[in-house]
Order: C-alpha cells, then sequence, then structure tokens
C-alpha cells in the first residue's frame, strides 16, 4: 500500500489551511502531485494508520519545542549557521541556515541548533529535527542508501527527519538536503519565493506549527535544472547608457548581484546531480597541432588549411583526427575522475569557414535539410557563399559518433556532450542511431525538432534562448504554460537535462514565466494551471481572481505570437507586435489589473508593490507600442514623432533601470536592434 504524506499546520490550538493543491504532499518516492479530491480519499483511506500518530508540534505559540540536530563531524560548528555560498561542498550547512530562519520568519521562535550527541533537555525540547549525514538519519536508509539529490522527509513518533544525498557519482557535491529543507518549507509550511528579494517572499505566520506523519522519499527526475542569471551582464554595452542616464555602475551592479538574485534561484531547486560540459572545445588547437597535424583543419576558400585564431574549424571527416581528439578526450577524463561528461562540441563563431574538402562534402547528403543565408558555408570553386547547401549534421554526428564510441571502449561509465546548433542543428537524416554515451544539448524549445532528435538520440540536454526579449522586446508576456508543457514532453522523449538561457530579470513583465518554468524543471508532471493559481494567490491576495484573468488574457496574446513564424529573434517584423499587443488588448489588461488593485484596497502593501510591477510593464507597453506604431517608413528615425516617443521609452527605462519591474537595460538592447533592422527593412 503507498505512504501518503499528508501535511496538518496548526495555528493556536486550530487546524489551519493546507498549503494549496498545487504543492499537495505527494506519494513517497513518485514525485506526482495529487488532486484535492484524490488527496482527501487518500487520507481517508488511511486514516485509522495516521490517527495514532500525534503531530508533531515544532514551535507553540512561538516557543520552540524541537531542537535541530546537525552531524558532529563533517560540519563544523562555526559553519553551521554561515551563509555559505557554494550550495555544491555546504549543502547542510546552508539547509541549517534556511531551516532555522525560515522557522523564525514563520512562527517567531529562533528554533536552537545542536550537534549530535550533544545532551539535550528533553523536556523542554522534545522533539528532534535531525538534518543531515546524522547517524540517526543513515539508519532510516540503511537498507538502500540515498542516491545523488535524492532526499527524504520523514516523521518518528518525536522527531522530523530532513535529509538527502549530497554527493555525485563522480565525487563531488550536490544539495539533497538542502532540498529537502526547501520541499519542506514550501509543501508544510506554504512559505513561497516568487521572485528575488523580499517582496518576493511570502512566509505564512504559524505562531503554533505542528506537523503531520511525513513520509517522502523522492529524488527530481531531471538531473540538472538550470536557468541562467543573466540580469548582470554585458557591462561594457551598458556602460555608455547607464553614464548618460546618470545612473552609477557600482548601483547598477548591486541591484542586480549574486548576492541579491542567486538565492531565488537556489529557492527554486534548481541545480544538478550530472555536470554536463559542452560548448566549445578546441580552443587552441591550431597553435598547438597545426605544425604537426595540418591536414586536422577546415579547408578554406582560399585552398589553404590555414586558420585565424579564435574558433577554429576542423576537417571532421579526417579518420585521426577522430583517433587524437578520442585520446585527448580519454586522458582528461581519466585525469579526473570527478568528471562524469566531457565536451565535443565544434568551436562556434569566428571567421573560419566549414570544412569543404571533397571528403567532408561526400558526407553531406543532398536530400538533407537545406542551410540558407549564412556566410559560413562557401563553394571553393566560386569563393562565394552557397545560396543553399544540405545541412552538415550527417557530416558532425557521423563524426560526434565515431569519437564517442573510441571513448565508451576504454571508459564505459562516462560520457561526451555536444551541440545540435548552427548549420548542423537539424536531425541527421543517415546517421540513424547516436552512440550511448553521446549527450546531445539541442539550442531551441521546438517539440517537433525535439520530437525528430529523440528518435535518434539516447540523451538530450535542452539548451534554449527562449527566456529573453528577443521577439517581444519585453514586452509582459505568458509563456508559463508552454514552458511547462515543453519540460514535460522533452522528458518524455530523453531529457535528461535542461539549461535555459537568457533570464534578464523582467520580473514585472516575465516572472511568471520563470517561476513556472522553475517548478517544472523540479517536477515535470506539476499541474501548470494550479501552480498559476498559487502564484496568484501568494502574491496578490484577495486579487488573484483578476490577475488569473489578466494572465489567462496574456497567455492569447503570447501564445498567438509564438505562431507567427515572422517573429523572429532580432528580425525586421517588430512592428508585427501591434497586431497583438492592440489598444484594445492592452486596454483588457489594464481594466483586469485595476480590478485587482481594487480587491486588495489599501489591506496588504506587499501585494500593492507587487501588482505595481505589472502596471510598469503595462505602461512600458504603452509606450512602447506607440513607438512602434512611429517606426515606419523610409528614415523613420528622422522624424520629431520617433524621437519624441523613443525619448519617452527610455526615459522610463532610466526611472526603472534599479528595478525588477521590466529589466530597463536588455530590454533597450534588443529594442535598439529591432529598430535598426527594421529601418534597414523600409530602406
Amino acid at each position: 500500500m503507498p505512504r501518503f504524506a499528508p501535511v496538518t499546520m496548526i495555528e493556536s490550538g486550530r487546524p489551519s489551511e493546507l498549503p494549496s493543491i498545487g504543492t499537495l504532499p505527494v506519494i513517497g518516492g513518485s514525485g506526482r502531485r495529487w488532486s484535492a479530491f484524490a488527496f482527501v480519499a487518500a487520507l481517508a483511506a488511511v486514516l485509522p494508520l495516521r490517527a495514532a500518530l500525534a503531530p508533531l508540534t515544532l514551535v507553540e505559540n512561538g516557543r520552540p519545542r524541537a531542537v535541530i540536530v546537525v552531524p558532529a563531524e563533517g560540519m563544523p560548528a562555526g559553519r553551521v549557521l554561515a551563509r555559505a555560498k557554494d550550495v555544491r561542498t555546504h549543502s547542510a550547512a546552508l539547509a541549517t541556515a534556511e531551516l532555522v530562519e525560515y522557522l523564525q520568519k514563520s512562527t517567531g521562535a529562533v528554533v536552537p541548533v545542536q550537534l549530535e550527541g550533544a545532551p539535550v533537555d528533553a523536556a523542554k525540547f522534545p522533539v528532534r529535527i535531525y538534518l543531515g549525514a546524522c547517524a540517526e538519519n543513515g539508519r532510516l536508509v540503511a537498507a538502500k542508501p540515498l542516491q545523488p539529490e535524492e532526499y527524504v522527509i520523514r516523521t518518528t513518533p518525536t522527531a522530523l527527519h530532513l535529509f538527502g544525498g549530497d554527493t555525485t557519482t563522480g565525487g563531488t557535491g550536490c544539495a539533497g538536503t538542502l532540498n529537502a529543507v526547501y520541499a519542506f518549507l514550501g509543501d508544510a509550511m506554504g512559505v513561497r519565493w516568487l521572485f528575488p528579494g523580499a517582496l518576493g517572499e511570502v512566509v505564512p505566520r504559524h505562531p503554533t506549527l505542528a506537523i503531520a506523519a511525513l513520509d517522502r522519499r523522492e529524488q527530481p527526475p531531471i538531473a540538472k535544472r538550470k536557468i541562467r542569471d543573466v540580469a548582470l551582464t554585458r557591462e561594457t554595452i551598458f556602460a555608455p547608457f547607464l553614464k548618460q542616464w546618470g545612473v552609477a555602475m557600482d548601483d547598477w551592479k548591486k541591484a542586480f548581484s549574486t548576492e541579491n538574485n542567486g538565492p531565488w534561484f537556489r529557492r527554486q531547486r534548481l541545480g544538478a546531480r550530472v555536470e554536463i560540459e559542452g560548448g566549445h572545445s578546441y580552443g587552441g588547437y591550431y597553435e598547438k597541432y597545426a605544425k604537426d597535424h595540418p591536414d586536422f583543419f577546415a579547408l578554406q576558400p582560399d585552398g589553404t588549411r590555414q586558420q585565424v585564431p579564435v574558433r577554429e574549424r576542423l576537417c571532421v571527416s579526417n579518420p585521426e583526427l577522430w583517433d587524437f581528439v578520442a585520446r585527448l578526450r580519454i586522458e582528461e577524463l581519466k585525469a579526473d575522475p570527478t568528471r562524469q561528461t566531457i565536451s565535443i562540441a565544434p568551436n562556434d563563431g569566428g571567421a573560419n569557414k566549414f570544412c569543404m574538402c571533397d571528403r567532408c562534402r561526400s558526407w553531406d547528403p543532398p536530400e538533407a535539410p537545406k542551410v540558407t543565408k549564412t556566410t559560413l558555408l562557401v563553394d571553393p570553386a566560386t569563393r562565394k557563399p552557397f545560396p543553399e547547401y544540405p545541412s552538415l549534421s550527417d557530416r558532425y554526428f557521423r563524426y560526434f559518433n565515431e569519437v564517442a564510441r573510441r571513448v565508451r571502449a576504454e571508459l564505459p561509465d562516462r560520457s561526451v556532450v555536444t551541440y545540435a546548433y548552427s548549420v548542423y542543428r537539424t536531425p541527421p537524416v543517415r546517421v540513424k542511431q547516436l552512440e550511448p554515451n553521446l549527450i546531445v544539448g539541442y539550442v531551441g524549445l521546438k517539440l517537433a525538432d525535439i520530437d525528430a532528435w529523440s528518435k535518434v538520440a539516447p540523451k538530450l540536454v535542452i539548451r534554449p534562448n527562449d527566456l529573453g526579449p528577443m521577439i517581444e522586446l519585453g514586452l509582459p508576456r505568458n509563456a508559463a504554460p508552454f514552458l511547462a508543457h515543453a519540460v514535460k514532453y522533452a522528458v518524455e522523449h530523453h531529457a535528461i537535462a535542461f539549461d535555459f538561457d537568457n533570464c534578464h530579470g523582467n520580473w514585472g513583465g516575465h516572472g511568471l514565466d520563470y517561476y513556472v518554468l522553475a517548478q517544472s524543471l523540479w517536477n515535470p508532471d506539476l499541474n501548470v494551471r494550479e501552480v498559476i493559481a498559487d502564484y496568484c494567490r501568494a502574491a496578490y491576495g484577495p486579487g488573484a481572481p483578476a490577475m488569473l484573468r489578466y494572465f489567462s488574457q496574456l497567455e492569447k496574446i503570447t501564445d498567438a505570437i509564438r505562431a507567427d513564424d515572422k517573429m523572429v529573434a532580432r528580425g525586421t517584423e517588430a512592428n508585427r507586435l501591434l497586431r497583438y499587443y492592440t489598444p484594445a488588448a492592452l486596454g483588457d489588461l489594464e481594466a483586469s489589473v485595476a480590478e485587482a488593485r481594487l480587491a486588495i484596497g489599501t489591506t496588504d502593501a506587499s501585494c500593492l508593490a507587487r501588482l505595481a510591477m505589472t502596471e510598469d510593464s503595462l505602461k512600458y507597453a504603452r509606450l512602447l507600442t506607440s513607438l512602434l506604431e512611429a517606426s515606419t517608413g523610409a528614415n523613420y528615425r528622422k522624424s520629431k514623432l520617433h524621437q519624441e516617443r523613443l525619448a519617452l521609452v527610455t526615459d522610463f527605462m532610466k526611472e526603472k533601470v534599479l528595478t525588477q519591474s521590466i529589466a530597463s537595460m536588455h530590454s533597450l538592447r534588443y529594442l535598439r536592434i529591432a529598430l535598426a533592422n527594421g529601418e534597414r527593412e523600409d530602406q
């Protein structure tokens, strides 16, 4: 019979509301959330069993009844409450600090911390919270040791046990214990981290905190869950604008620093138990090896194999190169037993062209999908780019297979990593199956492409750039349901890891996307509608019903833009946004937000402040669409109307540049690209 994990919180002697439906307890080890009806039915089925177990009272009327017990070894007392920055080496220490902090915020009580084995006043503290690699926790899993990132939340008659697998297969650290604490705080106490900073934090008050029986053991199904925080990037590009606006670079850096933003990403349980090493992997090869192996390098249009440092390209059809690269990778992996993967991905970018020797070209099937509009594929006969040329996927994935096969022969427990990108982005047509130790990183989030790659690749990493404002220029959006669906779909199609780029920190306009994506990376089976409803309740309180309508309206706009194949990143079609963000559509969005403000009234300053971030996003939308209306025709940049409206947009960006509302600097960058592209198109 499955074991259930009902949660009860008692405030001043009376049961409080259960956590929202989207975060109800789970069957031990399954990782699946339960609907309200299923939960009630399951609870009724085991009620006689659970009735014999009294709730554990951790805090009573603001006074601690429990003590947190941490391992006597492996975690020096001085680090127990330290704000350890390196989660991978201090998971248990940071877990202790987080548990103490949020128990105090919720109950008002400072729950003491004690090393295991030290004497405790049992009358004063009858309950133990065993945290991390305590001997008591070890006994619970002695018959079946924990896997990396697997965690346990379990109650016994006098104790709560929170611990997890804090070591990867390769011997490095991971955050099993820390994730156990975050799961407990979120599911059992209702804590939410909606966005970075104090305003994004929601901590329900429980002066008396008692928990019913808990029994959960599970491992997150996705081995690597990453969202790249790039709010603080491109300093050299943004420096002139900040100076012009009179904003100190140090102030901008402080506003979006890792210290401020980092805890949100950690508390969403983003992380990894497998470090998947991809990216450019042949840097410096020409300098090191060209003298002895000139034929390793791509034949260039001038008839030589000379390369322009950096980002050299290789002649991947050369059998000697396969042996050479495989031997180097094997030696690197043997030298570091903690490395489970290593990159064999080509260098990207640079001035060098792809090889056009006869042997490489013979590997390019004429029936492959065609690559157009690229200067990377040059006809050796004319020395001009091909108008179209078959994808190089067959060429490259034949090479990747050859290297992977050689590595696997000596190191069967290690993997090599490459990307499906650039002119080798589509699946090969003649290479029908990839080696089992070859991990492919697909750069994108198109479900048809993921399906196609899953037919040839045993393991996928999904590496999209879809969080940035490259298409909608920072306008408000709701792609959250699509993102959740895409994650689940990819997991069902061989995805073992995700690495989302371009989280620029547009929390007023894109915050729901970031939040739901993080939740779905932890639990791909979540009910996205319940998670959005929970988000609205936590963020807006009485304004939640109106904000649910707002996000529903916004979802329709976002879906329509996604379906428009002319809306491409950095393209020349920015004015097409006016088809979707119409005055009527913006008016409907504004009406829903106004209704939410009316419902909140003056009762909750935090809810109003969060709502103000959404209002900032809508104001930006009005200003930007007004600018786009004045950004058509030849030489439109010289028109007085365009200049006036551009000034209004940039003035608003300046006003909000140190806030989390609209990611001013990044939205400005993409807006400038779109306007420049649009002007070239008009001319």
